[in-house]
Parts: C-alpha cells; sequence; structure tokens
C-alpha cells in the first residue's frame, strides 16, 4: 500500500500488524532479522527502523532501482 507521510506507514503498520490479537512475534517486514521481540518492543523496532522518513525513502530508492520497463511500484 501507498501511504503519504511516515506516520501513516507507523499507524498502519503498528495497528495491522502490531495489534495485540494479529502481532506474530516478530518483524515480518521484508529483509528484516526475524528476532522475537515481546509487542512495545515491536513499536518501537517499527518507529526507528522502518517508518522513519529516512529509511522510507531509502526502501523507495531501492525499490525504484529494482524496477524494469513501467511495471508499477510494488506494495512493500
Amino acid at each position: 500500500r501507498w501511504f503519504q507521510t511516515p506516520s501513516q506507514v507507523f499507524y498502519h503498520a503498528a495497528t495491522e500488524h502490531g495489534g495485540k490479537d494479529v502481532y506474530p512475534g516478530q518483524c515480518l517486514w521484508e529483509g528484516c532479522e526475524p528476532f522475537q521481540r515481546q509487542r512495545f518492543s515491536f513499536i518501537t523496532h517499527l518507529q526507528d527502523k522502518h517508518c522513519s522518513r529516512d529509511a522510507l525513502l531509502a526502501g523507495l530508492k531501492q525499490d525504484e532501482h529494482g524496477q524494469t520497463g513501467n511495471q508499477k511500484p510494488s506494495n512493500k
């Protein structure tokens, strides 16, 4: 999915993937280490590692370089 701001990415990830009833016990973000984390540690991890403006821009640049032709961006 695409979001307009890093805050929207964080909110989505924290509520849809880190909620009390859905959190699987580790971060499932593509390329992330599969360490076991408590849910609140996961929320901090999301904010620091995956949902900062710099992390999201780096991921977008990496995704753009991996594209060929006129494919649409992935839903990462």
